[in-house]
């Protein structure tokens, strides 16, 4: 499974059409840069009092719509958190008595729902291993302010994914996204092995969208100081090495098992076996259309994993999620609108929160949240969206057997209204060409 070659950066085959296909929404842009009407409530905490004056200043235009609030303690901080809830806490690394590490730590036990943002340097990497887990996003230092007030944005803007505050709870807690058994042991044995090279380590991780996400989530942070951003799992391997990921396989764990035994019908080889075939007829479809080389990246992986918040659902709530299947069974219901009956929410909303939280591009976001749903994007435009929506619909019409529950029609208003329904057959064809066994 490789990435496709590099070549020149040039414009997307995409084609802006004036025609909208549906109400606008909170995807309406990839970048996801609307803000919530409701006021979100943002901590800052940073021991120097002129930095707060700088936060202070510079998002004083926004309260409005943010309710700010500025500490120069964590112990402070918490006082505040106990007193009244917050959306998001952003805070240095670097301050006395209790660091930023600490405060998340705290943060993530006592108020596991706040989206927890860190801000670091390239020197405080010991200190960003503590907390790994508990961080949602670490910010470079020097702050750019207009990227931290897009990064309060996207963070706030999630919310619309996850009414339920429970269900933004539980998954905010949330450290990793289960892997196969057979996967996680044999990245464990590879890791483990001094003689392992970066591509044997590679070829594991792309077969799994568990370690893809949580890997593009850390390569992209400043714990690494990376100075773009990465959406390849192959080449996220390749920037860590393998003793960086030694270190945060086996002893920051940030990888986990699924453990099958509590849900007897539930496969995670099978959905993981849909998404990276997702993943392959995606990239097809955009080498087919000729789109550039980093927008085919971010095609491939929102097509890896735009069924991750099945197993999100599944592995945190897993009697709930039988009982959705059961009524998807019964004939009535879609995956989804099971999924909204059981949950309130489906696994599409699930996953986009948490990958959104975690810092991944608002394309790729946009492509998992509204995967079965395209028309919902408000825009008639040729995106990673369309190709994933296509992908997904065309790897289940060849590999799903015919009347099971899970096929589904491609929405041809939808890709009528992008410009590309005279596409459908071409890649329909691509897929099979992909798919087919090797010999």
């Amino acid at each position: 499974m490789q990435s496709p070659p590099p070549h020149p950066r040039k414009n997307l085959a995409a084609v802006r059409l004036p025609k909208r296909v549906g109400p606008p929404s909170a995807f309406s842009s990839p970048r996801m840069t609307r803000t919530p009407t409701a006021p979100k409530r943002v901590l800052f905490v940073d021991d120097e009092t002129a930095l707060l004056d700088l936060y202070r200043l510079a998002f004083e235009k926004e309260e409005n719509r943010w309710d700010f609030e500025f500490t120069d303690a964590a112990a402070k901080a918490l006082k505040l958190m106990d007193a009244a809830p917050f959306d998001v806490v952003v805070t240095d690394m670097r301050m006395p008595i209790m660091s930023g590490a600490d405060l998340v730590l705290e943060v993530m036990k006592r108020h596991p729902q706040t989206s927890r943002l860190i801000l670091s340097g390239y020197a405080d990497q010991e200190q960003v291993a503590r907390c790994i887990g508990a961080t949602h996003q670490f910010i470079a230092k020097p702050v750019r302010l207009q990227a931290l007030r897009s990064t309060i944005c996207r963070v706030c803007t999630l919310d619309y994914l996850l009414g339920d505050e429970n269900l933004r709870k539980l998954f905010a807690e949330l450290r990793t996204v289960p892997s196969l058994p057979s996967l996680y042991f044999r990245i464990n044995e590879a890791i483990a092995c001094p003689d392992t090279s970066i591509e044997q380590v590679a070829e594991i991780v792309q077969q799994d969208p568990g370690m893809t996400a949580k890997l593009l989530q850390l390569v992209n942070s400043a714990f690494f100081g990376i100075s773009r951003r990465i959406t390849s799992p192959v080449e996220a391997v390749q920037f860590l090495g393998v003793g960086r990921l030694r270190s945060l396989v086996l002893s920051l764990h940030v990888f986990s098992c699924f453990d099958e035994s509590k849900l007897g019908g539930f496969s995670l080889e099978k959905v993981w076996s849909h998404s990276i075939s997702t993943g392959l007829v995606a990239q097809k479809i955009a080498r087919q259309e000729k789109v550039d080389r980093a927008t085919t990246d971010e095609i491939f992986v929102a097509s890896v994993l735009h069924d991750i918040g099945k197993v999100m659902l599944a592995s945190s709530m897993p009697e709930r999620y039988c009982a959705a299947v059961r009524l998807r069974d019964a004939g009535e219901h879609t995956m989804v609108q099971a999924e909204r009956e059981i949950f309130g929410a489906s696994h599409c909303a699930v996953g986009a929160y948490l990958l959104g939280l975690w810092g991944l591009p608002g394309s790729i976001v946009e492509a998992i949240a509204l995967h079965h749903e395209p028309e919902r994007s408000g825009l008639a435009v040729f995106s990673p969206l369309s190709v994933v929506h296509a992908a997904n619909v065309i790897e289940k019409d060849i590999n799903t057997p015919i009347g099971h529950p899970d096929r589904e029609k491609v929405n041809t208003e939808y890709l009528k209204a992008v410009g590309k329904a005279d596409r459908l057959e071409d890649w329909e064809d691509g897929a099979r060409e992909v798919l087919a066994p090797k010999n």
